[in-house]
């Protein structure tokens, strides 16, 4: 292939991670990874050359990128990089988030020459894309690195043709939500995993049960990492909100959309 592979990736919950891996599994060269998901891997500035390809995966926040990693890509540069611009969303949709995610990057100094939407388990519920990514969509995930592979060598920049992929511009529009936070029930043995693993360091570091609900990005992260189930969303709105998406989506089987 002849380039530097490397891996940049924001995953809560592991399953934009296992995506962005197997892909790079099916372009089959090594990779340098960068996981962006904890807050002190997203003070540097991250340059990339022209020699690199850069798989960049993201979750997908209500349509969209989130907004806090929107900003963050701005201390992301390159220099006519190829890139791979990867979202994974929780089988309902996902709307703008990777032309978004495309049109941050290529402002950047990167050059799209694939793009894709997976899906993943949704962070709120099992009930929706339970198990996902899995076989099947990991099969689809490798298949579409080998095909990325063949792009690349064919190595020619004048060769490479604009990426096109869905969405639309202006993006969707970011509604205020109702700031909420998990809650700590007496099961708690002040483990610390939580404020350990939480994205936004919302999570005191001394007293576990303290979370500030305007930096909680509701990831679920802390939930599905505590290892007594001592943390849940208990507030009504979110539940009520939960089991609407459960209602209209939970039977359908989204599968995954590849662009090249």
């Amino acid at each position: 292939m002849g380039k530097n592979l490397k891996l940049l990736y924001f995953s809560a919950t592991d399953t934009t991670a296992k995506i962005v891996k197997e892909i790079a599994y099916g372009i089959g060269a090594p990779a340098k990874e960068y996981d962006i998901t904890l807050p002190a891997d997203r003070q540097k500035e991250l340059s990339f050359h022209r020699e690199d390809v850069v798989i960049i995966g993201v979750p997908v926040y209500a349509g969209r990128v989130p907004g806090f990693l929107t900003e963050y890509f701005t201390k992301v540069k390159g220099n006519q990089t190829k890139a791979v611009f990867i979202v994974v969303y929780g089988n309902r949709d996902y709307e703008d988030a990777l032309l978004e995610l495309k049109d941050t990057l290529e402002q950047n100094g990167f050059i799209g020459i694939a793009g894709g939407a997976f899906i993943g388990e949704h962070s709120y519920t099992t009930k929706l894309a339970a198990g996902r990514p899995d076989k099947e969509d990991l099969n689809s995930a490798r298949e579409f690195g080998v095909k990325i592979k063949e792009i690349l060598n064919k190595d020619n920049q004048d060769t490479i043709k604009k990426l096109i992929i869905k969405g639309n511009y202006p993006y969707k529009e970011r509604k205020p939500q109702q700031p909420v936070a998990p809650e700590t029930n007496d099961k708690c043995i002040n483990c610390g995993i939580c404020a350990m693993h939480c994205p936004m360091g919302a999570i005191d570091l001394s007293d576990f049960e303290v979370v500030d609900e305007t930096k909680c990005i509701k990831c679920c992260r802390c939930i599905k990492r505590c290892p007594v189930n001592a943390k849940a969303i208990k507030q009504e709105a979110f539940i009520q909100f939960t089991q609407g998406l459960i209602d209209k989506f939970g039977a359908t089987r989204r599968e995954p959309e590849l662009f090249l």
